[in-house]
């Protein structure tokens, strides 16, 4: 994927209209139209905003693929399956503060809970 497939599919994921996420970035909807059509290519200025909005980094904004540093690429899959499901997001923000035995427990829970009931 490249930007404008990363751009709207964000933009969808988030719920937002093209007018909507244009007027929290202070830019015009037609720039973002513009954007993900691949009409105009946005000043790198522009693809940080965007990139600092949605909470992923420029590379992935832009469909780069990351060289892989951890583990096969796995951490890094991770990261970006996580800054793109809102769900996922929120899961951490609740458990992130806990300890690693509260965290393991948690785990432990969700498993027994996801084989009883899905």
């Amino acid at each position: 994927m490249h930007l404008r497939e990363n751009l709207r599919l964000l933009r969808k994921q988030a719920g937002l209209t093209q007018a909507e996420l244009a007027k929290k970035l202070h830019m015009k909807q037609y720039a973002i139209s513009d954007y993900e059509l691949g009409r105009v290519e946005p000043t790198l200025q522009v693809v940080s905003n965007i990139a600092d909005y949605f909470h992923v980094s420029v590379d992935f904004l832009l469909g780069r693929k990351n060289k892989n540093i951890y583990n096969e690429g796995k951490v890094t899959n991770y990261i970006q399956e996580v800054q793109i499901d809102k769900n996922l997001l929120a899961f951490y923000d609740e458990i992130k503060d806990l300890s690693d035995e509260e965290k393991r427990k948690l785990l432990e829970a969700i498993k027994f809970l996801k084989k009883t009931y899905f």
